[in-house]
C-alpha cells in the first residue's frame, strides 16, 4: 500500500478529494451548456484516475461487476445490430458508458476522511434549506424565485398545492428530489454512530426531529423519488438499539415499499390533483405517466423478437411511437392534469418516464435484465453485510425506475458507487 506521503498517497487522496468536489458540484447541478454540467469538466480525470487503478477496477469487474459487464456487452451487441439496420446512434450508449465511468471512479477512489465528507454534506444541505427558506420568506424575489418551480398544468386547476415546488438550483424539482441522496450519503456515517449510540427514547426522537427538518427541503419537492432517501434513511435507523433488529428491518423494509406503492398508484392512476376530493384516487382511470409508458409497453409487445431482444435506436422509436398512440384515449387521460392542450405533443414522441421500459427499448431486454440483476447484487451484499441502508435505497432505487428515466442520472451511479464502496471498506476493517 502507498504511503500517504508518497507521490502515490498524495495523488490517491487528491483524487479522493476530487471525488467529493464532483458529488458537490453535481448537487448544486451548475449547468454549462446543453446537457453539460460542471461536474462533468472532470471527467477526463476520472478515466485517467481509471487508467491508474486499472488492476483494482480489473478485480472489481471480475469480483462483483459481471453482471454490469454482461449488460453493456448486450449493449454493445444492441448498437451493432441497430446501426446493421442503418439506424444506428452513439448517443445513449455514450450516456450509460459514462454512467459506468462515474460508478467505477467511486469504486477504485476512497472519499476523504469521513468527517470531511460529513461537513461536505451538512454544508450542501444547509444550503438548500437556507434556499428553501428563502423562497418561504421572499418568494417573488428575481432570484430567489428561479428556485421555485411553477407547473403551469396544474396552474389550471383550482385548489391544487403542487402548482409551486421546490427546485433549488435544479431544472426541476424532481432533479432535486432525486440529487438530494448525494449529501444525505455523505452525512450517513454521522446518523448510524448516533443511532448506535443512542440510549433513550427521548435521543431517538430528537434525531428523528434532526432527519425531518434535514428532509423538509426534499418534502417541498414534491418528489417521488424522494423514496429513495427514505430508503437511505430508514435502512440507517435500522441500528437504533432500542428496539431488536427483527422489528426494525421488516418495519423500516415495510415503510419504504409501502411508501414506494404509494407513489406508484399515483403514477398508474388518477389520483390528485386531478382528483381533489377523498380518497383523491380513481382506480379507473388511468394516471397521466401512464399514457407513454403504455406505448412503449406495445412497441416492445408487438414489434417482433428482434426489437425485443436488441432494442430500437431512437429514430426507430421516433417512427414507431406514434403508431401506438390513440389520441382521443391520450386527451381524456391529460385533461384532468391540465395537459389536454398537449395531447399533440404526447401522442407524437415522449420519453417513457420509466426505466424498466426505457433501457429495453434502447437495448433490449436482456441487457435491462442484466442491470437489474446487477442492482440485485448489490442490495444482497447489503442484506449479508446487515447495512440495510444499500439494501432499501437499491429498493428505492427499482420503484424510481417505475416512474423516472432514473438510469442516466449521474448522482444515482455515484451514489451506488460511494455505498459499494463504503460497505466494502467496512469488511476489510471487521477482517
Amino acid at each position: 500500500m502507498d504511503s500517504p506521503h508518497s507521490s502515490n498517497g498524495r495523488l490517491d487522496t487528491a483524487m479522493g478529494y476530487l471525488a467529493l468536489v464532483y458529488s458537490a458540484v453535481l448537487f448544486l447541478a451548475i449547468p454549462l451548456r446543453g446537457q453539460l454540467v460542471a461536474a462533468d469538466l472532470v471527467a477526463p480525470l476520472m478515466l485517467w484516475q481509471l487508467w491508474r487503478k486499472r488492476d483494482a477496477l480489473l478485480e472489481i469487474v471480475l469480483e462483483e461487476g459481471k453482471w454490469l459487464a454482461l449488460a453493456f456487452a448486450w449493449m454493445c451487441l444492441a448498437l451493432a445490430t441497430q446501426f446493421v439496420r442503418g439506424t444506428g446512434s452513439f448517443y445513449d450508449f455514450a450516456v450509460f458508458g459514462y454512467m459506468a465511468v462515474i460508478y467505477c471512479f467511486y469504486r477504485v477512489t476512497p472519499l476523504p476522511p469521513r468527517k470531511v465528507c460529513a461537513a461536505t454534506g451538512a454544508a450542501l444541505l444547509g444550503l438548500c434549506f437556507l434556499g428553501w427558506l428563502a423562497v418561504k420568506l421572499v418568494p417573488d424575489a428575481s432570484f430567489i424565485s428561479r428556485m421555485l418551480y411553477i407547473d403551469a398544468h396544474f396552474l389550471q386547476l383550482s385548489n391544487n398545492k403542487l402548482v409551486i415546488r421546490y427546485q433549488f438550483f435544479s431544472g426541476n424539482p424532481n432533479l432535486l428530489g432525486s440529487a438530494y441522496i448525494l449529501p444525505v450519503i455523505l452525512l450517513l456515517p454521522v446518523l448510524q454512530n448516533r443511532l448506535e449510540k443512542t440510549t433513550s427514547w427521548r435521543q431517538a426522537i430528537l434525531t428523528a426531529l434532526f432527519c425531518l427538518v434535514v428532509c423538509l427541503p426534499l418534502f417541498a419537492t414534491a418528489s417521488k423519488h424522494l423514496v429513495m432517501t427514505f430508503g437511505l434513511i430508514a435502512g440507517t435507523w435500522t441500528v437504533l438499539p432500542l428496539l431488536p433488529r427483527r422489528v426494525t428491518i421488516p418495519l423500516a423494509t415495510c415503510a419504504v415499499a409501502l411508501f414506494g406503492l404509494l407513489c406508484l398508484i399515483t403514477v398508474l392512476f388518477q389520483t390528485y390533483p386531478a382528483l381533489q376530493r377523498a380518497p383523491w384516487v380513481d382506480f379507473a382511470k388511468r394516471g397521466n405517466y401512464s399514457v407513454h409508458q403504455e406505448i412503449y409497453a406495445k412497441i416492445l409487445l408487438h414489434e417482433g423478437g428482434g426489437g425485443m431482444l436488441f432494442g430500437h435506436s431512437p429514430s426507430e422509436l421516433h417512427g414507431l411511437y406514434p403508431k401506438y398512440a390513440d389520441k382521443e384515449k391520450i386527451r381524456c387521460i391529460l385533461e384532468p392534469y391540465g395537459f389536454g392542450g398537449e395531447t399533440e405533443q404526447f401522442a407524437t414522441f415522449m420519453d417513457p418516464h420509466q426505466e424498466y421500459l426505457n433501457f429495453a427499448s434502447f437495448f433490449g431486454v436482456p441487457a435491462l435484465l442484466a442491470l437489474l440483476a446487477f442492482l440485485f447484487a448489490i442490495a444482497r451484499q447489503g442484506v449479508r453485510a446487515r447495512r440495510w441502508s444499500v439494501a432499501l435505497f437499491v429498493l428505492g432505487v427499482l420503484l424510481s425506475f417505475c416512474w423516472d428515466d432514473l438510469g442516466s442520472k449521474r448522482w444515482l451511479w455515484a451514489a451506488l458507487g460511494m455505498l459499494v464502496a463504503r460497505k466494502r471498506e467496512k469488511d476489510a476493517a471487521d477482517a
